[in-house]
């Protein structure tokens, strides 16, 4: 009599299961009376393939959502919890590897994120969010995983400490942030350790006298600065002004697509439900 049942009891739970996952399929993109979406949800681009799937309770998602490139790979995976107000994010590059992960609440970047390059497949950055706003400190990393760049944020602005690494850890660069501009000691070093450039910033803009060092720690030449102008600007030959563009206008690029960037091209789809 209990095998009977238990047949029994087998197979209507495969028949339940079957019946489900066909529903899924025929039964979908449903609102209740209040105009809410209920249940389980697709979309699809105007060529026909499939944007998302994932279910809802209340209009809000619950549980695992995937999103599609327009090409058919997956795009991102999202779980939400119960309340459909915080998930954990993978996305991905259209390649098919892993692009970035971390977390959501309320629709908005929250906690740590991940960054991974699009070569290597490595950690490429991180940084930490809170309600969508930047706060804390965001690393860049060489391929080797030391610390390559560090910057702190509060605010979503640059404020605090902006240091940059040689591979084995010896600082390349010290300054400090406020409020999104450069202000204080600015210090760049050589491989070695010795300093190679020694100045001030007021406002995002040089002043005061700035020293220019050799290798083996003498001086070179020095120059004052007034707004930011030189005053012996003649002295500051090609080298030195390419180097202080490349240092002020490339601060944390790399050779290759900035996660940031990409997603920002991509953040529509995140909630365009």
């Amino acid at each position: 009599m209990n095998k009977c049942i238990a047949r029994i009891c087998l197979i209507l739970f495969v028949f339940l299961f079957y019946s489900n996952a066909s529903c899924q399929d025929t039964i979908f993109n449903q609102a209740d009376a209040r105009g809410l979406k209920q249940g389980f949800w697709k979309k699809y681009f105007p060529d026909g393939n499939l944007m998302y799937t994932g279910f809802f309770k209340d209009d809000k998602p619950v549980g695992e959502m995937k999103r599609y490139y327009e090409s058919g790979g997956i795009k991102a995976l999202m779980h939400f919890n119960e309340n459909g107000d915080f998930a954990s994010v993978k996305r991905y590059y259209e390649n098919g590897t892993l692009a970035s992960d971390g977390f959501y609440k309320n629709s908005k970047k929250d906690s740590l994120w991940n960054y991974y390059s699009y070569y290597d497949k490595k950690l490429k950055s991180s940084e930490t969010f809170k309600n969508g706003i930047r706060q804390g400190f965001q690393y860049h990393y060489f391929p080797s995983g030391e610390i390559f760049e560090k910057t702190e944020w509060k605010n979503d602005l640059k404020d605090g400490i902006w240091e940059q690494y040689f591979e084995g850890g010896k600082h390349r660069l010290k300054a400090t942030f406020e409020k999104g501009k450069l202000t204080g000691t600015f210090i760049v070093y050589f491989p070695n350790g010795m300093p190679m450039v020694t100045g001030y910033y007021s406002n995002n803009t040089r002043e005061g006298q700035w020293v220019y060092y050799n290798e083996n720690g003498t001086v070179s030449h020095e120059i004052s600065y007034v707004n930011g102008r030189a005053q012996n600007e003649q002295e500051l030959d090609e080298q030195q002004q390419q180097y202080f563009r490349e240092i002020e206008e490339n601060i944390g690029r790399f050779t290759e697509p900035d996660p940031n960037t990409f997603f920002q091209k991509n953040r529509s789809y995140e909630y365009d439900f």
